[in-house]
């Protein structure tokens, strides 16, 4: 594996072909249900586009793909798998004050003590953890993708251990980090006592009706890297949008007020764009965007050759206001 797989120009390739450089699982399918096609609507493509869908009013009325992509290819989707657990975690009605050592006592004495789940779901868990891209490579090394080095820890549930408290109480502050999402998945899974890619297959995917399976990235040890390690296809992603936007009852999504220029709120994984859209994003150009005023799902999977690009993301957001 090239550690730089996620960076581009290697991304471009990388981002279809997961499964491929790293160990995953399988998110089993069931009876796929149709995506009945609407009226064909134009719309521009935003740089780096690797595929790019609309669905308005239950209608599939944009469907492209480039860069190679076909229906049948799966895509990473790096944070927005975020989005998918805090989906998860809401449609099993957890309980989102239990505290997480109750569920995973291995991280007891790090800085994850005293908080809860729902400190995890709405990222206000206090810790020493900075999501820095340019230095991410270690907790990358720890979930498996990126080469093992001395000194860091063998896997996902190791790392977190190592984690450290911050000089503020649980629910405090707004603080987004990835690691937050692999704990709550591991919680998650403690939790309903079965493993997180059955509990997806379960919950969401057979009742999404997704047309194909789902991979799911793995560390050493078998744990899913839920933080950004979903790989699925275009039209998939389209159904887990059509999902959040006919279940308008769905609590906590988005609903956390932050300080973003980009978002005006986040919860249960999920941020709230200005305007009331719902949106799951991720580095590198990945979008799954829920506008329940004008039942509107738009879908923007990419390979940006940088994690962040204010043109790219800039060029997103235009779309999203057609």
């Amino acid at each position: 594996m090239q550690d730089d797989w996620q960076v581009g120009p290697r991304n471009r390739w990388a981002y279809q072909h997961v499964g491929e450089l790293i160990p995953t699982v399988r998110v089993a399918c069931a009876s796929a249900s149709p995506l009945p096609a609407g009226a064909p609507i134009e719309l521009p493509s935003p740089p780096y586009l690797d595929g790019m869908a609309v669905l308005r009013d239950g209608a599939l009325v944009l469907e492209r793909y480039e860069n190679g992509m076909a229906p049948s290819t799966r895509h990473l989707s790096q944070s927005v798998a975020k989005s998918v657990l805090g989906l998860l975690v809401t449609v099993l009605g957890l309980e989102l004050d239990t505290p997480v050592t109750e569920l995973v006592p291995e991280v007891g004495e790090s800085g994850y003590r005293g908080a809860t789940l729902r400190h995890l779901m709405d990222m206000t868990a206090a810790t020493d953890f900075v999501e820095d891209y340019t230095n991410f490579w270690r907790y990358d090394a720890a979930t498996g993708w990126h080469s093992t080095a001395p000194g860091v820890p063998g896997s996902a549930l190791e790392y977190l251990a190592t984690i450290g408290p911050a000089q503020r109480p649980h629910g405090a502050v707004f603080h987004y980090v990835s690691p937050n999402t692999d704990l709550l998945g591991i919680a998650t899974a403690r939790a309903a006592g079965a493993p997180l890619q059955d509990l997806l297959a379960r919950e969401l995917w057979t009742p999404i009706g997704a047309e194909a399976d789902a991979e799911l990235t793995v560390d050493s040890t078998g744990t899913p890297v839920i933080s950004g390690g979903l790989c699925a296809t275009l039209r998939d992603y389209v159904r887990l949008g059509a999902f959040v936007l006919e279940r308008p009852e769905l609590p906590g999504l988005g609903e956390r007020p932050i300080e973003d220029p980009r978002a005006v709120g986040y919860g249960a994984q999920w941020w709230r764009l200005p305007g009331g859209v719902l949106a799951a994003r991720g580095i590198h150009g990945q979008l799954v965007a829920v506008d329940r005023a004008t039942g509107t799902v738009t879908v923007v999977l990419s390979s940006w050759p940088t994690a962040t690009d204010q043109d790219a993301e800039a060029a997103q957001f235009a779309v999203l206001a057609r």
